[in-house]
């Protein structure tokens, strides 16, 4: 009898401990978001701003300070995000992390054999290489039929280029008709040479924007934000201004820019966040770009 009372009590004590463990992680998460948001606050950082230099998404650094741990990923990795957030505020990254605790995986105290698990008889083995030859052969074909198209298209380019060359010549009466080249012919010519045919380049600055990989961007044209948020990589923008455009960057080694249909020159250093100021005055009197990282 006295055995199994106390066999009972050890179990009951070791269920409650482990139904605690959850609890501790998120009284420390709640309090380490809590420090977090005051200091960040007591800077007067918005929340976006530790996003770019962090290169962490907002929703996990708001996840952070408002304690939600069901929001973010496995406490390893919430233990390196705390540990970022809080080395950006200028704070000892490390002690916060170590403040977080990880919980160490449970052991699974049954040990499966290879034999209880489901067993690949040769026919099923058959029938999946049929269907990986299936998809292969078709992924093929896919691909060979989309590069006879890009042929075609490129002979149907150089047909075109070769019409407006020969029309171009047979109507040339007067020397300014022949020096002017009719729009479709610009159209040609721009899907050629791949550039990005944009009319409303009358604008004293007109900012050409390649990314090579992904970044947040922010670009402020006379003073009014234009476009915020996040490019994927191959993606090509344009903007124009009267007088000032402002060009701010979370990967600024990944953003190509081109003033002016000048040469793209990298906006700044690999993962790091750079704002770039192109004044009209300063672009008519070949004067380099205010720039502010």
């Amino acid at each position: 009898m006295t055995k199994n009372l106390l066999f009972l009590f050890f179990k009951t004590t070791k269920q409650k401990r482990h139904s605690q463990e959850p609890e501790t992680a998120q009284k420390k998460l709640a309090e380490i978001g809590t420090q977090l948001r005051q200091y960040r606050e007591q800077q007067s950082i918005c929340l976006d701003k530790v996003a770019v230099v962090t290169m962490i998404r907002r929703n996990l650094l708001q996840a952070i300070e408002d304690g939600e741990l069901d929001q973010l990923p496995e406490p390893v990795y919430t233990q390196g995000l705390i540990k970022r957030y809080a080395e950006a505020m200028g704070l000892d990254g490390a002690q916060f992390a170590e403040f977080f605790p990880i919980e160490p995986p449970a052991r699974s105290r049954t040990k499966l054999s290879w034999q209880d698990g489901p067993q690949l008889r040769p026919m099923h083995l058959y029938l999946f290489y049929t269907f990986l030859i299936i998809c292969s052969v078709n992924v093929l074909s896919q691909l060979m039929s989309g590069s006879v198209t890009a042929k075609n298209g490129a002979g149907a380019e150089e047909l075109a280029l070769g019409q407006q060359e020969q029309a171009r010549l047979a109507g040339g009466a007067s020397s300014s008709s022949q020096n002017q080249k009719p729009d479709s012919y610009e159209a040609v010519e721009a899907v050629r040479t791949g550039q990005n045919l944009n009319k409303s380049g009358n604008k004293p600055v007109m900012v050409n924007v390649t990314f090579k990989a992904e970044s947040w961007m922010q670009v402020e044209v006379d003073g009014k934000t234009e476009f915020e948020g996040t490019l994927p990589t191959g993606t090509v923008r344009t903007w124009g201004a009267q007088k000032q455009l402002v060009v701010v960057a979370g990967n600024a080694g990944g953003v190509m820019v081109a003033v002016n249909n000048g040469q793209a020159e990298p906006l700044g250093d690999p993962g790091v966040a750079k704002e770039v100021v192109f004044k009209a005055k300063e672009l008519n009197s070949s004067a380099p770009p205010k720039n502010e990282g």
